[in-house]
């Protein structure tokens, strides 16, 4: 396999963890239809959660149809550098990445978010360094 290939279908894995699978896996009473949530939470939950799909199609848009990989790298970059934001900052407002009634899932002692999103973000990482250099090359 071409190493462009397997980079579009590393960037497109990631892309699928980030913006769709959280919109399948949230579409549920623990978080989108929580009745315990205000109608307002709903909506920025809702608003999140197409945001998200709608920015991972728009980037497997650009990686497949305009063999751009420079630009879905970045987008997922600064999609999961939001979760990261608030996973660090959620002391400051009283987040917590599970609720008091809810299950935590742990994988390699890490919680379930952090582990994916720590491979999420290693796997855009990769993507992104090479676009880098593929453009640096590309230039000379």
């Amino acid at each position: 396999m071409r190493p462009r290939l397997g980079l579009k279908i590393l960037l497109t894995l990631a892309t699928l963890i980030y913006g769709i699978v959280p919109a399948i896996a949230d579409l549920n009473e623990s978080h989108l239809l929580n009745p315990l949530w205000s109608p307002h939470a709903r909506v920025h939950a809702a608003w999140f959660l197409f945001f998200g799909a709608a920015m991972a199609f728009m980037s497997l848009y650009f990686a497949w149809v305009k063999d751009n990989l420079l630009l879905p790298a970045f987008v997922g970059l600064m999609f999961v550098g939001g979760f990261w934001t608030a996973y660090l900052t959620a002391p400051l407002y009283g987040g917590a990445l599970v609720d008091d009634n809810g299950i935590e899932t742990k994988v390699l002692g890490l919680e379930a978010n952090v582990f994916t999103f720590l491979l999420v973000t290693s796997a855009l990482l990769v993507v992104l360094i090479y676009a880098l250099g593929a453009q640096r090359a590309d230039s000379d």
